[in-house]
């Protein structure tokens, strides 16, 4: 933690220390398990921050391993007509003592000073999120990978419409905190949530972050679903606007192939550049696009999803069932 000093007006001009407390913040990470992302973020703390680990139930496996001395478990129970990412966010930001917030998940690849990178690009911008790079050595999800990478990255750096739960920070004195507690127990979408809290969301390129995951069918089709679905409950047009992109760029395809299928290539490649993405999959760009607008399809016209564990029927903003 920094110190500055600066001259007090005591006899003989004693240095009084004053504490920047403006990086303290607290941390909040829902995980049911000990993961080695969780130790590269322990690893980053700095001394007054607060690490505020959540869990379900105390049958979820982190809630017996031993933690280190700097984290805190909180159980949260089982959610109630709304996710449970959204549950244990809630509980843990009625329990956390900083002003400043840092959002994170067990899954992140952190660089050593991720942390300290994002609290620094939160006091200059207010709400700033990291972007992540969802990765996988199976397939289906290769496929999609370009897919994904291009438009997380262009949603988060060029709008405000939504930021990556997986790595945001903000002030909680710059947004209406009780009512954004309030709204997440009746929502799937923390970070989608948040948005709506938001003046701005800044996505520095300082903070890319790869994210492992699994990459079966099943798993892939829940996964990308979910984000369809999202997008759509928090912005329906703009969600619609981009799925009838997908399809207009394919109808030029069929009539010009050649030079669709290279631009979108090029256009896949270039930004994996620009993102230092060390990966091959920008080949997979075409196959990506064609397959986008059926599952954005099936993302809006699905009725439930499983993420976590359990199955939701969300059939508005606010309202989220689970099914048993």
């Amino acid at each position: 933690m920094r110190t500055r000093a600066c001259a007090g007006s005591t006899p003989l001009g004693t240095l009084i220390l004053h504490v920047d407390r403006r990086r303290v913040a607290s941390v909040i990470l829902p995980t049911i398990e000990w993961t080695r992302s969780c130790e590269q973020l322990t690893a980053q703390l700095e001394a007054d921050d607060e690490l505020l680990v959540v869990c379900d139930t105390e049958n979820d496996p982190v809630a017996s391993a031993a933690l280190p001395e700097a984290a805190e478990l909180l159980v949260a129970g089982e959610p109630k007509g709304c996710s449970g990412k959204a549950n244990a966010v809630a509980y843990a930001l009625e329990r956390a003592t900083q002003d400043r917030i840092v959002l994170t998940d067990d899954d992140v690849d952190r660089d050593d000073d991720w942390l300290e990178t994002l609290k620094r690009h939160g006091e200059s911008h207010g709400v700033v999120t990291a972007i992540p790079i969802f990765t996988s050595e199976e397939h289906p999800f290769r496929v999609f990978e370009p897919l994904c990478i291009v438009m997380a990255s262009l949603v988060l750096e060029r709008t405000t419409w939504v930021p990556w739960g997986g790595g945001v920070t903000f002030d909680r004195r710059e947004i209406d905190i009780d009512n954004y507690v309030d709204d997440l127990r009746r929502t799937v979408s923390d970070d989608a949530l948040l948005a709506e809290y938001a003046d701005e969301i800044v996505a520095p390129r300082e903070l890319v972050n790869r994210v492992a995951v699994p990459g079966d069918a099943r798993t892939t089709y829940e996964r990308i679903t979910r984000f369809v679905k999202i997008f759509y409950r928090f912005e329906r047009v703009k969600t619609v606007a981009v799925l009838a992109t997908f399809l207009a760029v394919l109808a030029v395809g069929a009539v010009v192939p050649i030079p669709v299928a290279v631009g979108v290539t090029v256009v896949a490649y270039l930004r994996y550049r620009a993102l230092g993405i060390d990966r091959r999959t920008w080949v997979f760009a075409i196959p990506s696009l064609v397959v986008a607008p059926f599952i954005g399809v099936a993302g809006i016209l699905r009725p439930t999803f499983v993420w976590g564990g359990r199955r939701y029927r969300w059939t508005d903003t606010f309202e989220v069932e689970i099914v048993e």
